[in-house]
């Protein structure tokens, strides 16, 4: 095995430092990113009895996305029903969301989800993260 001393092999990283052992362990120097993200809110929209998708309710089509939040408004009588673009309006596909409930879906476009109410009166919220 070999020994790191004086006369030992040097090992350089990729910014040029020599890389250092404390205890046996390589010390590890590097820069994690935070990444970067954006967080858009949309106008308050209205779910209509036919099923719509995301980009028609917000009126763009987002193919960047890392999540779509859903919520439908805390005033609603109602419940909103969100999924794919056979989702129905009566509860037996799809995912019942109620007023004030919050969905968060970690999905790449808005043209892969649609939301669609028991009747055209029920509000929703939308967010994105790109």
């Amino acid at each position: 095995m070999a020994s790191i001393g004086v006369n030992a092999v040097k090992v350089i990283d990729g910014d040029g430092d020599v890389v250092s052992v404390t205890n046996n362990r390589l010390d590890v120097n590097a820069t994690i990113g935070t990444g970067s993200s954006t967080f858009t809110t949309y106008p308050q929209d209205t779910a209509t009895t036919s099923a719509q998708t995301i980009s028609t309710l917000i009126g763009a089509t987002v193919s960047t996305c890392k999540e779509i939040i859903i919520q439908p408004d805390f005033d609603n009588a109602s419940y909103i029903m969100i999924g794919d673009g056979g989702v129905s309006s009566d509860d037996t596909e799809g995912i019942r969301l109620s007023a004030g409930e919050t969905l968060i879906l970690p999905i790449s476009s808005t043209d892969n989800v649609s939301v669609r109410a028991p009747d055209g009166s029920q509000k929703l919220n939308i967010s994105i993260i790109t």
